[in-house]
């Protein structure tokens, strides 16, 4: 076998290989979420501010049962451990029935999940999540996926990542969460 043949074998096998792996194990190629995006504060008083290299947007909208769940304005400003400040993920105003601009402003590079905004929003009283990081909208402590059929609509196409899902820096989303109760 020549080196030319060598080599289109192997490019072949890794091609194959590759295309399998993207197809069987799509998560693979999925960013790891930094969970501690939901710690972090932008100014305040309790927090030493290393300023924003990084701001951008997402936008959400929830239902419960077919009901509107509004996020309420200034969640996640001026929070316990974020006094004077801003959480990195943080509301200022909120949409009675449409979608709500949630702020992402970082100092560094993060990949943002949206279940860290959750995190924050449960500080307020808000849907949070449970300890092992699965949507918690009524606080109860019982994972939601025990108790609903949930599905997720990410610029209205069906999105799996659920908790997970990463908020980018190069595109404003439309996240859609609905809860059915089951």
């Amino acid at each position: 076998m020549s080196i030319e043949q060598w080599l289109f074998a192997g490019a072949a096998t890794t091609t194959v290989a590759f295309f399998l792996l993207a197809v069987y194990s799509p998560g693979t190629f999925e960013p790891d979420p930094d969970w501690s995006a939901s710690d972090g504060c932008i100014g305040g008083l309790e927090h030493d501010d290393s300023g924003i290299s990084h701001h951008y947007h997402s936008t959400l909208k929830m239902s419960v049962d077919d009901q509107h769940y509004a996020i309420p304005p200034n969640t996640g400003i001026d929070q316990a451990g974020c006094r004077e400040g801003m959480r990195w993920i943080h509301v200022h105003n909120s949409a009675d029935t449409g979608f709500t601009t949630l702020h992402i402003e970082t100092s560094e590079r993060l990949n943002v999940p949206l279940g860290s905004f959750f995190e924050i929003w449960g500080r307020e009283g808000g849907p949070g999540m449970t300890v092992d990081r699965n949507f918690d909208i009524n606080r109860n402590g019982i994972s939601d996926w025990d108790e609903y059929e949930i599905t997720m609509l990410v610029n209205g196409d069906e999105s799996t990542n659920y908790e997970s899902f990463i908020m980018e820096e190069d595109r404003t989303d439309q996240i859609e969460l609905i809860f059915t109760s089951k």
